[in-house]
């Protein structure tokens, strides 16, 4: 029974209008904290407020994107749009019929089979088996499930439960659909045609809510985002002017630890790669980049780095890599064609004309040994932005010309 703070209308511009929604949780140290509760009628639990007074109003054929750290609410804000969580407080109206793919195993039974399975979430959603019989086919062949469809789901992989559960979900011509970290798994090939069909549902006029730690894919495919923080919407906008934004808080919570000065007498800690024991130590003391603020596509682009070793017979060589905010490398270049540094050096890498297109963008610098085996140190410089100025999408801006015969 849907909540009675959860209404339907069919006269509006939105799809979903939420107005102060929260939903605060009640947490007992122990079962019996809850029975003293009833008994004494005095509370014994501390409250958890998951979405703190939240509100957004959703446009009928939009695609909405929701981002923010683990723990940020966003699951639990899913949740309550779908229908699968009751709100706190506050009022929500929805307009049309809700599918979602929500965390592995929600809408699904595992002693099922893949095909029962079908026509168990149809009629969750209130489609007839005969309706769902039609779209069969469809769902199999988009699924790529093969014989698997008729084994019971608990033996599935999550790169098979996704594929089954994105195909149904999809099948059912929602309203509605709301997708949760969906294109993080399953194959390349799989997320592809996942992103495809998403496309397909926003030209078709279709609202989707939108939920990923990938930037790429929220600010490919959505129109409004809002950043959820701490229960709250901490910012709501255009795709980029959000994404920039959360990106660059994100990349400021780490960079403090990058701002250490060297010391000799502590082994920095290298991720799993075995090093031996006794090997002198070279470090990153300064990284700068130039310019640092105010760069824009086509101009040139200076890394420099200041480099200190603890002796000067010990051979090395530096590396740069520029990066994505989301980690995608774009290039890694290192001076391993030319003869390795010895003590203190003061290195500058040198890009003419820069092609990089809008976003942000993360540089780093590594130092390794002479036969590039394991690295001693690396630094990451604060995160450069470059604005948008044309409508072109991707990454580079790569030299080129039209030729019409």
């Amino acid at each position: 029974m849907r909540n009675p703070a959860v209404s339907n209308r069919y006269d509006s511009m939105h799809a979903i209008e939420a107005e102060n929604i929260s939903k605060i949780y009640k947490l007992y140290d122990s079962p019996s904290a809850r029975l003293r509760e009833f008994v004494f009628k005095k509370a014994f639990h501390t409250k958890f407020i998951a979405i703190d007074n939240v509100s957004f109003r959703i446009k009928k054929g939009e695609t909405f994107g929701v981002i923010g750290e683990n723990g940020a609410g966003k699951s639990t804000l899913l949740k309550i749009l779908s229908g699968t969580l009751s709100l706190t407080s506050g009022h929500l109206k929805i307009d049309g019929r809700i599918s979602s793919l929500l965390e592995l195993g929600s809408g699904f039974h595992p002693e099922f089979t893949g095909m029962e399975n079908i026509f168990f979430y149809g009629s969750l959603l209130g489609i007839d088996k005969q309706t769902m019989q039609k779209k069969v086919d469809s769902i199999i062949k988009f699924s790529e499930l093969g014989e698997f469809i008729n084994y019971p789901i608990k033996t599935y992989s999550s790169g098979m439960f996704v594929r089954l559960a994105f195909s149904v979900a999809t099948a059912v011509d929602p309203d509605i659909l709301i997708v949760d970290e969906v294109l993080a798994v399953g194959d390349l090939h799989f997320q592809k045609k996942s992103t495809d069909k998403i496309l397909s549902f926003k030209e078709k006029g279709k609202t989707i809510i939108f939920c990923s730690h990938t930037m790429f894919h929220i600010a490919r495919l959505c129109d409004k985002v809002i950043w959820l923080k701490n229960g709250k919407i901490h910012e709501e906008g255009k795709p980029l002017d959000v994404i920039q934004s959360y990106e660059t808080y994100q990349l400021g919570k780490s960079s403090k630890a990058l701002d250490t000065e060297p010391n000799f007498e502590a082994k920095p800690n290298h991720d799993n790669i075995s090093q031996p024991s006794e090997i002198p130590v070279v470090f990153i003391k300064k990284l700068q980049v130039y310019p640092s603020t105010d760069i824009k596509t086509g101009d040139d682009l200076c890394v420099k780095i200041h480099t200190i070793s603890s002796s000067d017979k010990v051979p090395y060589r530096v590396a740069v890599v520029i990066k994505t905010a989301d980690g995608t490398v774009i290039t890694g270049i290192g001076t391993n064609k030319i003869n390795p540094f010895y003590g203190n050096m003061s290195i500058t890498l040198f890009f003419p004309n820069i092609r990089l297109r809008a976003g942000v963008f993360l540089i780093e610098a590594l130092v390794f040994d002479e036969e590039v085996v394991y690295w001693y140190d690396r630094k990451e410089a604060p995160p450069i932005t470059i604005p948008r100025a044309s409508i072109e999408v991707g990454i580079l801006d790569l030299p080129h010309k039209w030729i019409i015969d």
